[in-house]
């Protein structure tokens, strides 16, 4: 089957959306497809390392990230790629591309699949652009909608009340082999950030978002025993834009009572390193009313290095971290039950390998190539599993 995947994320920008694309688009390739990405060049010449990193075909186009200043160039662009002959399934990676097709769709007809994640779903309703494109529910004009976790399949029912529910897929994500490797020097990597031989490792990757929960494990921390605190180091990898979060943040970091780090800008290879060196995983994340965590991968590539997580009990973390069984689950918000959570995972170092080792378990039945497999089917199958196959778990 020949597919074409329309996105505005994609890697060099990081992020869940481009790697979603990536993953998806070379798993699809491995499993017989062919694929073709169109995607921006956020700026680079980009065109020789695309065909050295990637087996598939990649159209790059001069733009970044989408605002709404692009509204016009992503609209002309959706009319004319959704016109190209010779593809078989055409696949809105990311929200801005379903929402440009579902335009188009009022003037022609356009037969394309989408990918629900989560907070597009409750931007809807405050979506300007939406509104005055005569979107609607944004994903009722698809023909086929890949939810990414039962949770964001709940939120489409409760949301899109023009969306037959008999066109949605849970097409959950995978963890790419990388995350898995081992062989690491985790004692060079403390060496390398300077943390103490004897100090336990605490780990958030996350961007400084104030959902993301790192104020919850910063007073969490500063309830801990001063025997823990002496001897436990927070690593906070991650960057953001809220410059008041971020100050607060490193307030709180200076009177916590544990060493705190700050990194940005880590490389994949670090960061497996980091999570080699950590002890445990911890994004405790907070509700919001318009944003919502719609998978949690990095709960599960951090399980890949044998690191239990602790969660709250909140979007789709519960289907990502069993609590009891691969981490532990909080209230959102809850610094209380955080500090106590920690104490018993710092001090009894069996039960968090015992959770960590049950974590690298269940992240090894989440792959790429079965989430390729339940979105586009085999192969030979020129329309995949769009509307032929139910695929809830």
């Amino acid at each position: 089957m020949k597919i074409q995947l329309l996105t505005h994320e994609f890697p060099p920008f990081r992020g869940g959306i481009g790697t979603y694309a990536s993953q998806l688009a070379l798993a699809a390739h491995q499993i017989g497809h062919e694929v073709t990405v169109v995607a921006p060049d956020f700026g680079e010449e980009l065109a020789r390392k695309d065909q050295t990193d990637y087996p598939f075909a990649i159209e790059r186009y001069r733009s970044s990230t989408y605002n709404y200043r692009k509204l016009a160039g992503l609209l002309w662009r959706a009319w004319n790629l959704s016109a190209r002959p010779g593809f078989d399934l055409l696949h809105a990676v990311d929200p801005c591309y379903t929402m440009a097709l579902a335009f188009v769709s009022h003037f022609k007809r356009v037969d394309f699949v989408a990918t629900a994640y989560g907070t597009e779903i409750l931007s809807l309703r405050t979506s300007k652009q939406a509104r005055f494109l005569r979107t609607g529910d944004l994903f009722d004009r698809a023909s086929a909608v890949y939810a990414i976790s039962e949770f964001t399949k709940s939120l489409l029912e409760s949301h899109c009340s023009r969306l037959e529910m008999t066109k949605v897929r849970i097409t959950k994500l995978g963890v790419d082999p990388f995350w898995f490797k081992t062989g690491d020097d985790f004692s060079a990597t403390k060496r390398e950030y300077r943390i103490p031989e004897d100090h336990k490792v605490i780990l958030t990757v996350a961007r400084l978002d104030e959902r993301k929960g790192h104020v919850t494990v910063l007073n969490a921390i500063s309830m801990l025993s001063d025997h823990l605190k002496s001897k436990l180091t927070y690593i906070i990898v991650g960057s953001g834009s809220d410059a008041a979060n971020a100050k607060r943040l490193h307030q709180l970091a200076a009177t916590c009572g544990a060493k705190v780090l700050f990194a940005a800008n880590v490389s994949d290879e670090d960061l497996r390193r980091l999570y080699a060196c950590s002890d445990l995983y911890c994004m405790p994340g907070g509700f919001h009313p318009q944003k919502v965590e719609g998978f949690g991968l990095v709960y599960l590539e951090a399980a890949a290095q044998g690191l239990p997580s602790i969660g709250s009990r909140t979007g789709a973390v519960p289907e990502i971290v069993r609590h009891g069984e691969t981490g532990l689950l909080i209230e959102p918000g809850n610094a209380m039950e955080l500090t106590q959570h920690l104490t018993r995972l710092l001090t009894d170092s069996i039960y968090c390998r015992t959770l960590g080792k049950r974590a690298k378990e269940w992240a090894r039945s989440f792959s790429w190539r079965r989430c390729a497999e339940l979105t586009y089917g085999p192969a030979g199958n020129a329309r995949g599993q769009a509307r032929s196959v139910s695929i809830d778990r």
